[in-house]
């Protein structure tokens, strides 16, 4: 991760420095969801009363050795942190220090809470995981500048908003793109169940699923089809056309599918839920569509595993390239179907691979692909969704979103406010 916290002219200076010091500095700045870039709005970047406040909490924090109580900070795990290192001992131009990097003892393991000034994107401490309690500050024109500066990273674990705004607060959710966000608290410590934990881009790790939340068993275990029990309720009548390209059973295999996946959008999928009833914390988990997603169609696929993962991408929101081989006796069929929302690209397994890594995700019917497809995945950090399509909404349609906690604290200094929960 390299995780940020925007603080807007909007926002409570003095708790949003609280926020900042506990989740930069906690564990001596050793945890993946560690606050490492500051992004401050400009005019609260230019106050020197703001820039005395930070420095003032930063200098206060205990460190030394984890044997004295009184420590706050205590030593890291290693001394050989090449990253680290670097940009403790470099700063760039425009950079200085507002609480210069001070090591404890003479082997360098425990280094006093630092804060570099006038860090900028693309700096390499701006870019890079520096895994100890070195806190960069960056300044913002506006909310959306930070929003854009924070985006522009490739990592997206946790994400912090320190404003009273309530249009600031939705413009920052709504646009954000991390998997654990914050507001008006800190990033860190998320909880099992209130805030599953997981990330976007390379902050997450396979399809994304977060852990400690409902769909994280789904990651470790294989998924069957038996008989089907629910009765198929849905208009039929549109599905006619596909009877004279599917088999009966396929053709009822389908129709049962589109009827899941209906049903689990609107009951589960499109609903962002509440996970635990908290007085003072409001903490709640939706889905997002992907980008986009690349379905990879083989010549052994059948036709209706193929058609079942463009519906459930359509049903997810997620725009799909279907992309095929040229002798696939699948291929007539889908260009037929191709339309405006639906695209189709006829690629050698050759011109696939190359085309990979455009994509959030690639979706194929099985595992028995070519050994290049997961080669390119592996280097690029793409995840390739390999399980058989599956009748069953609620399994099926995790292969096209990615999953978000937000985390929202509308309590300050013991004042309560329900109005202010909702977001």
């Amino acid at each position: 991760g390299k995780d940020a916290m925007i603080l807007t002219a909007s926002g409570d200076r003095d708790h949003a420095i609280l926020n900042v010091v506990k989740s930069a500095f906690g564990n001596a700045g050793q945890k993946c969801s560690a606050c490492s870039l500051l992004v401050v709005e400009k005019s609260v970047y230019d106050d020197p009363d703001f820039k005395s406040k930070l420095k003032d909490a930063t200098e206060s924090l205990h460190t030394g050795s984890a044997w004295n109580g009184g420590n706050l900070v205590g030593p890291m795990v290693s001394n050989t942190n090449d990253k680290l290192l670097h940009a403790v001992d470099n700063l760039e131009a425009g950079e200085s220090w507002l609480v210069a990097p001070e090591f404890l003892d003479k082997d360098r393991y425990i280094l006093k809470p630092c804060v570099k000034w006038g860090v900028k994107p693309g700096n390499f401490t701006f870019e890079n995981e520096l895994f100890g309690p070195l806190l960069a500050v960056v300044c913002m024109d506006d909310l959306k500048h930070g929003v854009d500066i924070v985006n522009s990273s490739e990592y997206g674990l946790t994400s912090g908003l320190q404003s009273l705004d309530e249009s600031e607060r939705a413009y920052w959710k709504d646009n954000l793109q991390a998997g654990n966000l914050y507001i008006n608290r800190g990033i860190t410590g998320a909880i099992v169940q209130r805030q599953p934990f997981g990330g976007m881009k390379r902050s997450a790790f396979g399809g994304g699923i977060k852990a400690g939340g409902d769909n994280y068993v789904s990651c470790f275990v294989n998924f069957e089809e038996t008989d089907y029990k629910e009765p198929l309720t849905l208009d039929t009548k549109p599905f006619e056309s596909y009877a004279s390209i599917l088999s009966k059973d396929d053709l009822n295999r389908y129709q049962r599918a589109m009827q899941s996946y209906a049903k689990n959008w609107r009951e589960e999928f499109s609903v962002e839920r509440v996970t635990q009833d908290l007085v003072g914390e409001l903490n709640t988990f939706r889905y997002l569509p992907l980008k986009d997603v690349i379905i990879r169609g083989m010549p052994n696929d059948k036709l209706v595993d193929v058609l079942m993962t463009i519906t459930a991408s359509k049903i997810a929101r997620t725009p799909a390239t279907v992309s095929i081989s040229a002798d696939d006796e699948k291929l007539s069929v889908l260009q037929a179907l191709a339309s405006d929302d639906l695209t189709l690209k006829i690629q050698s397994d050759e011109e696939f691979v190359q085309d990979m890594e455009n994509y959030d995700r690639i979706r194929c019917c099985s595992s028995d692909l070519p050994m290049s497809y997961y080669d390119k995945a592996a280097k690029s950090g793409k995840y390739i969704a390999t399980a058989k399509p599956l009748v069953e909404g609620r399994l099926e349609l995790l292969h096209y979103l990615k999953e978000q906690s937000i985390s929202y604290e509308y309590h300050r200094y013991g004042s309560f406010s329900e109005e202010d929960a909702v977001l």
